[in-house]
């Protein structure tokens, strides 16, 4: 065999080789974590019963949500559940509804209302808006349990006045149900706040002014979150809290908002994409994450 066909044949063997031997090498570096699968704040895997030991032992767990998406919600039912059979003594608590809306949600618990009557009650559309049936099974659950629900959110005028308006002393303590004036804002938070300000329409207009109102409602509403599961904690309850992931991401709003109060002892949890299976989550992002099964509802979505 003439030498040059002889490197090409030697050429086409190895070739395989190499890549088998990269990808090898890529999967040790990174390995791909299968859907259902805990992972810790570094992004290695923990088995789901060391997991829910562990949040089980907390005063505060947070799940964080994308509000429109099917699958974190079943991804909150199910450590929900876990959790509930660890910890009967919980607390759910809902960024979903402001403090007003308390008494609605202890008559669901109770079996009072039926759902359309809750919806009407609590003025889902106008509190929240996204579809309840993302929330039904949630709801559904603490019904059944009888685990008590908690409304941590204060309603967006509210927000607005103690942030923007009047400013927090000059609002009358009786309006602030409780809370206390948020902590300052860290240099990152106020960075990551600082783009998502940036992205609105209005941001060349309103300027370094409306910036600062912005991170101020922004600094309102995780610690209405906090003083609510703080306040959720006594006689030493677990208490789960559900909210969008801005609100308990890399640290900061609700769980700094939480240290703040004195409430130390809690964690951060969010889903992970099964398309990010095979990175690492950021340092710090949270202490811990769930990958989800997606691969069902692409199916469905499948013409």
């Amino acid at each position: 065999m003439p030498p040059r066909h002889h490197a090409l044949r030697l050429a086409r063997c190895v070739a395989p080789l190499l890549v088998g031997f990269t990808l090898l090498s890529d999967a040790q570096a990174a390995p791909c974590h299968a859907p259902g699968q805990w992972l810790n704040n570094a992004g290695a895997p923990i088995a789901t019963d060391v997991m829910m030991r562990d949040l089980a032992e907390q005063a505060v767990v947070m799940l964080g949500e994308r509000h429109d998406e099917t699958v974190h919600h079943r991804w909150q039912l199910q450590t929900l559940a876990g959790l509930h059979a660890l910890r009967p003594d919980m607390v759910i608590g809902l960024e979903m509804l402001p403090r007003k809306a308390q008494p609605v949600l202890d008559d669901w618990v109770a079996g009072e209302l039926n759902e359309a009557a809750f919806l009407e009650a609590s003025d889902w559309s106008g509190a929240w808006g996204y579809n309840p049936e993302l929330y039904w099974p949630i709801l559904h659950f603490a019904r059944m349990q009888g685990v008590p629900l908690r409304a941590l959110n204060v309603r967006a005028e509210l927000r607005r006045r103690l942030a923007e308006e009047d400013g927090w002393h000059a609002v009358p303590p009786e309006d602030r149900f409780g809370m206390t004036a948020p902590a300052p804002a860290s240099p990152a938070y106020r960075a990551d706040l600082a783009d998502v300000f940036a992205a609105h329409d209005h941001a060349a207009d309103a300027g370094e002014k409306g910036l600062e109102r912005f991170i101020d409602a922004q600094l309102v509403w995780d610690r209405a979150m906090a003083s609510g599961l703080a306040e959720a904690t006594a006689n030493d309850r677990l208490v789960v809290g559900l909210m969008g992931l801005r609100h308990l991401s890399d640290g900061h709003g609700v769980p700094h908002q939480l240290d703040d109060l004195g409430i130390t002892e809690h964690r951060s949890l969010l889903p992970r994409r099964l398309d990010d299976a095979c990175r690492p989550p950021p340092t710090g992002r949270a202490d811990g994450f769930f990958i989800l099964d997606e691969r069902w509802e692409e199916e469905q979505a499948a013409p």
